[in-house]
């Protein structure tokens, strides 16, 4: 996941069997700011994230770099 990475795109790369992030990565699920529900897979990598960084993730739309990816588990 090199760049930005949002919406469909990291529903799409939660199923990766590795998912490789750089220092230029972002990634986010930005639809839930206008009131939708990630989709496209993003659901589940979500709730793959540590504690409830899943649902301050899945509620915001927050942007979070290569090394929060990494520490929430949105990458490998």
């Amino acid at each position: 996941m090199d760049g930005i990475v949002m919406g469909g795109g990291v529903g799409v790369s939660a199923h990766g069997s590795v998912r490789i992030v750089t220092e230029r990565s972002k990634v986010a699920m930005p639809e839930t700011g206008i009131g939708f529900v990630p989709d496209v897979g993003g659901t589940y990598l979500l709730a793959l994230a540590l504690g409830e960084l899943g649902t301050h993730l899945a509620l915001t739309g927050a942007v979070v770099g290569a090394r929060d990816a990494l520490l929430c588990g949105l990458a490998d």
